[in-house]
């Protein structure tokens, strides 16, 4: 361990730089003990530890964490990468990636994808040049190629809010049961009264988020023996805008309209109450409309949006725990960890039955 002073002092005139071997000097104990205290490798008595740190607090010492790098192989930087920084979701779960990484002494770097798979790639390799520890990874479309690259690296890679799309067990994976959770929301509409329900979601190349959600849409239909209506099926962006233009082609294409919609996404389920206001359509009374996510923004709409709660937070941090047990040495099989979900009724579905 190398350290050096975090703002130089004058004494007597001159600039002294210390080091390792000043402060066991100055503490009457040898640099391994030193290095010890600094590091927290082995038992160290309380007194000496005490003695220590005072030495390293008066004369502001830090670690030279780059120094340090080069002995233990270790950085303690963790990369994350989303595909859109802005999203609130990756927000949260960002939150909860750092609640877990701060208290153990790992710094975040988060970097931006776009989701698309040639940046994810890049941002693989600029990582590795980072000497970055570990990375949670969230995509849009992991499959064989981006797997393999992961798999290459000399670092441990834990894929969260979105599976393989090749297969389970390939990679650590943690995130929530899109089909089930969908499933989920689609069932409460039907044990609502509701049989003509429509669907507006997100893209189609999205694996987990687009392709899995729509899964359990049409399984929740299957199941109550309810027909599917391909043009109540409306995907796009998971955004405000996709959510308003794909309820307007809905609207304007079918001469029957569904009485429920469920929604890839609080903020599509916006954009689709948004519209079928303009029209003067009344949701709940007209068209009941069920969101997915419960961000904090969905009890500030009007009215007030139920929805699919997701614990993004919750992921990050165990998916964070994860990478860290990784790190440590501890084996880990390659599964996928499923956190769980709630339905929220608020003020945007009507019973009908």
């Amino acid at each position: 361990m190398i350290i050096q002073i975090g703002k130089p002092f004058p004494i007597g005139g001159e600039l002294i730089i210390m080091n390792i071997t000043d402060i066991a000097k100055e503490a009457g104990v040898s640099i391994s003990t030193v290095s010890r205290v600094i590091n927290n490798t082995k038992p160290v008595s309380e007194n000496i530890k005490k003695r220590v740190f005072d030495i390293i607090e008066k004369n502001n010492f830090k670690p030279n964490v780059l120094a340090r790098s080069l002995i233990t192989k270790k950085t303690n930087v963790i990369g994350v990468i989303v595909p859109d920084i802005s999203n609130s979701v990756f927000g949260l779960l960002i939150k909860g990636i750092n609640s877990v990484c701060s208290d153990r002494g790992y710094t975040l770097m988060v970097t931006e994808s776009g989701g698309d798979i040639n940046n994810e790639i890049k941002l693989l390799d600029v990582l590795a040049d980072k000497k970055i520890d570990g990375i949670l990874f969230a995509g849009v479309d992991v499959n064989n190629k981006l797997v393999a690259e992961m798999q290459s690296k000399d670092y441990p890679v834990i894929l969260v809010t979105q599976e393989a799309s090749d297969g389970d067990g390939i990679i650590n994976t943690v995130v929530h049961d899109n089909v089930k959770a969908e499933f989920d929301a689609t069932k409460f509409l039907i044990d609502n009264g509701h049989k003509q329900i429509a669907y507006i979601g997100g893209p189609k190349y999205d694996y987990s988020s687009g392709k899995k959600r729509l899964k359990g849409y049409k399984l929740a239909l299957a199941e109550a023996k309810i027909k599917l209506v391909e043009s109540y099926i409306e995907q796009g962006e998971f955004s405000f805008q996709a959510g308003y233009s794909g309820m307007k082609k809905l609207y304007e294409e079918n001469s029957i309209l569904p009485t429920a919609v469920v929604t890839g996404s609080d903020i599509i389920a916006m954009g689709v109450i948004q519209f079928l206001s303009s029209v003067g359509v009344n949701v709940p009374d007209d068209i009941s409309v069920i969101g997915f996510d419960d961000l904090e923004f969905s009890t500030y709409f009007k009215p007030e949006l139920s929805t699919v709660r997701i614990s993004y937070f919750d992921e990050g941090a165990i998916a964070a725990k994860q990478l860290i047990e990784l790190l440590e040495g501890v084996h880990v099989i390659p599964q996928t960890h499923y956190v769980p979900h709630k339905i929220i009724r608020r003020s945007t579905i009507k019973n009908i039955n």
